[in-house]
């Protein structure tokens, strides 16, 4: 009976990790904001998670990124690695251009905050196991940030 005590309290431990390996950038945001964005994501997919890591890059080692592992050649906001499907525990990595991020969030209107909090939302749901690859996939995710970010 001890054990699964021990087991369960183990699980109750979460981190998030924020790695700056862009050195120009200064984030204006503090870490409760981020945590407070994961774990909100994380509550409403009913999903807990032991490890999140959050690396911000400049948009060119973002796009190496993606054509190393996606085999895709072109910019983006965020890519996002999940290290495991166990709901109860999520681990993985994002990673983030803030400089795409800032641009996204003068197109849209939306400030680099309001971006950065919707890219966020979305890297969580691509670790809760939600896709993008088809029209389906990317009107419900969207409609998934969407609802977060009134919330």
């Amino acid at each position: 009976m001890q054990r699964k005590l021990k087991k369960a309290h183990l699980l109750t431990k979460s981190a998030i990790l924020i790695n700056n390996l862009y050195p120009s950038f200064k984030p204006p945001l503090t870490y409760k904001f981020i945590r407070s964005v994961v774990s909100k994501v994380m509550a409403g997919e009913d999903c807990g998670f032991s490890e999140i890591i959050v690396n911000f890059v400049d948009k060119n080692e973002l796009r190496k990124i993606n054509r190393k592992f996606l085999d895709h050649n072109y910019f983006t906001d965020i890519i996002t690695f999940p290290y495991n499907s166990n709901r109860k525990s999520i681990e993985g990595e994002l990673f983030i251009s803030p400089e795409t991020v800032r641009d996204n969030g003068a197109i849209y209107n939306t400030g680099f905050k309001g971006e950065l909090e919707r890219v966020i939302i979305h890297g969580c749901l691509h670790l809760t196991g939600y896709k993008d690859w088809t029209k389906k996939e990317k009107e419900l995710i969207r409609a998934k940030e969407n609802s977060y970010l009134s919330n």
